[in-house]
């Protein structure tokens, strides 16, 4: 029997359900499997599924249900800011609320520096790449430099940049380690922030599968935190100001805001935490006085 891919996609929801999964995954699948947009996928719905693809599709559905094993490592890759970024278990996968950080380092720099501006950025444990390369993307004045202390992490981004044609320098090393002494206008880091209790009620599609390196951030979630800023002033460039920008988990506004302040009392020009669009902290946004 040759199942339409409505039919397919019925009995992936249905399945997905009844493992209380995400049931758009098998939706995802199938695009992917059949190279297809969602609105081609839509707008063909009737149209009858090969065997072979729908074995495949059957195959990948139940691994996710019974295992938990994250569809873009299935397929090798993630959305990210409009554009498709490789994606391996050496590296976490890029989260919608990430885009948000990009877009705001976009906005502060431009209040602070001026729109257009020749900056120097460097992005601080970069996984994937996918926040250095969209902003090298994004602003072709910006010269880019990322860091992270994993060589096949570092080996996945490497490749996103050259498939997506954006000018990184790709350093590897522990956090600012490798920048020292080097100048730079902006930093911008998506660090592991999740703490030891958090760890353990993790998702299994996140504990399981996704890099405890990238993911643990010490017993408050807050030791990169720490570290970062204490290593800030190496890497102090030449303008009147340093912008620095965070992502931090939904409980931790608070506390990073008040490690900006210990270790910046009296330079601070500008600091807020930023709401994502589910209404979560999300950023620690900081503007340092260099001069």
């Amino acid at each position: 029997m040759i199942w339409k891919r409505y039919e397919a996609l019925k009995w992936a929801s249905s399945f997905l359900k009844s493992y209380k999964r995400d049931d758009n995954i098998g939706e995802i699948l199938l695009c992917d499997r059949l190279g297809l947009t969602r609105t081609d996928l839509l707008a063909n719905i009737r149209e009858p599924l090969p065997d072979a693809d729908a074995v495949w599709l059957k195959e990948r559905v139940t691994e996710h249900a019974l295992k938990g094993t994250p569809v873009q490592y299935m397929i090798g890759q993630a959305p990210f800011y409009g554009r498709r970024f490789k994606v391996t278990p050496d590296v976490l996968i890029p989260r919608p609320e990430t885009e948000e950080l990009v877009y705001r380092v976009g906005v502060w720099a431009g209040r602070f520096f001026g729109t257009g501006s020749r900056l120097s950025v460097c992005d601080i444990g970069t996984g994937s790449g996918a926040i250095a390369v969209t902003l090298a993307l994004e602003h072709d004045g910006w010269q880019m430099t990322a860091v992270d202390v994993s060589a096949k992490a570092l080996s996945v981004a490497e490749e996103n940049a050259a498939a997506l044609g954006a000018p990184v320098t790709f350093r590897l090393g522990s956090l600012l380690e490798p920048l020292e002494g080097r100048p730079f206008d902006v930093l911008v880091s998506n660090p592991p922030y999740v703490s030891r209790p958090e760890m353990r009620e993790l998702s299994d599609t996140v504990k399981d599968y996704e890099p405890h390196l990238a993911l643990f951030g010490g017993e408050d979630g807050l030791d990169f935190y720490r570290r970062i800023l204490q290593a800030l002033p190496s890497v102090f460039g030449h303008k009147p100001y340093f912008l620095l920008a965070f992502e931090i988990g939904a409980s931790q506004g608070r506390a990073v805001e008040s490690l900006v302040k210990q270790v910046f009392p009296d330079r601070i020009e500008d600091l807020a935490v930023e709401k994502d669009l589910s209404g979560r902290d999300r950023n620690v946004m900081a503007v340092i006085r260099i001069n």
